[in-house]
């Protein structure tokens, strides 16, 4: 079917207005992307960075703030990778943000970067300034099942060890033993099944009995606090006779007696102490005398004969 004239104009039109259509975003795309400042940035990540690739997205709390440029290995430590970004002017890139790795669980497996943390008074990073990186969530999980893995592990090892040929033979003896021990203990119980039967007996004879000591100590008690009542009243009437009594007199008198033979033991002390020497004349003259009686006993004792011719003497001085 042959086209007319006026619709082969309408094609051209058409497809002049897509091209010119076409034309104008690539336009407004490049200028956009020419008018557009980015500062670049770097990153060294410990870490794989399988997923992530050139063009990849960088979030700033998850709103795309940029893109990765490059990945290279780094000379220095091939353990590590620098991944070159750029952000648009007049992101707040902070000295003290920290950037991670994100995604990767997705059927893709495509990373992106994220950016985070720092505080509005946090100095600003330069341009190609390092940015801190820190662990991923995905090797954090992978980290964490590591570990539970290895514990895993060692369980494994732990009931391997428990169940080899020796402890197994161990563990039949000891449930042999165990049930030897239950057999023991049924034994006991049926012998003394009478015993155990009349325990709660006992128990209700006991609480029954502890609960008459009960009784009596506060019948006790109550009797204790009517005494130290009565003692109290006899002490409050014995006060009141006590203060009845002329007490200050009887004071007053033993002052004046204490007084009194104060004076006489210091009179006693004058008096001894003025006839001091004639004492002391007296006790030496009574001394000469009993040594003079000891003397004369003495001779009397050696010669008896003496007390004869003394009282010849005596005679004829008559």
């Amino acid at each position: 079917m042959e086209t007319t004239k006026a619709e082969r104009i309408r094609l051209g039109i058409f497809m002049l207005l897509m091209s010119f259509l076409i034309l104008g975003t690539v336009a407004f795309l490049v200028g956009k992307r020419m008018t557009e400042k980015y500062i670049p940035y770097k990153i060294r990540f410990t870490e794989s960075v399988d997923g992530l690739n050139p063009g990849a997205k960088v979030k700033l709390n998850g709103i795309v703030v940029g893109q990765v440029t490059s990945l290279a290995v780094d000379p220095e430590d091939l353990t590590a990778v620098i991944v070159r970004f750029e952000v648009l002017a007049g992101t707040p890139v902070k000295t003290t943000m920290t950037a991670n790795l994100i995604g990767g669980i997705s059927l893709t497996g495509l990373k992106s970067i994220e950016l985070s943390g720092g505080t509005p008074d946090d100095p600003y990073a330069k341009r190609g300034d390092f940015i801190q990186s820190s662990v991923s969530g995905l090797r954090q999980i992978t980290g964490q099942v590591e570990s539970i893995a290895e514990k895993f592990e060692g369980i494994l090892n732990n009931l391997l060890a428990l169940t080899d040929e020796h402890n197994q033979k161990r563990l039949a003896s000891i449930s042999v033993n165990l049930d030897k021990i239950t057999a023991r203990i049924d034994t006991v119980l049926e012998k003394n099944s009478k015993e155990i039967n009349q325990i709660p007996k006992q128990t209700s004879k006991l609480l029954e009995n502890t609960n008459t000591a009960v009784e009596e100590l506060l019948a006790i008690e109550k009797n204790m606090a009517l005494m130290v009542a009565r003692l109290d009243s006899l002490a409050f009437r014995a006060d009141k006779k006590i203060q009845g009594l002329e007490i200050e007199a009887m004071l007053k008198s033993a002052n004046e007696a204490a007084k009194a033979m104060e004076l006489l033991a210091k009179r006693s002390d004058q008096i001894v102490y003025r006839n001091q020497e004639s004492l002391t004349l007296t006790v030496r003259y009574l001394r000469e005398a009993v040594e003079n009686l000891n003397d004369v006993s003495r001779q009397v004792r050696e010669n008896p004969s003496l007390l004869i011719r003394s009282e010849e003497k005596q005679q004829r001085v008559r």
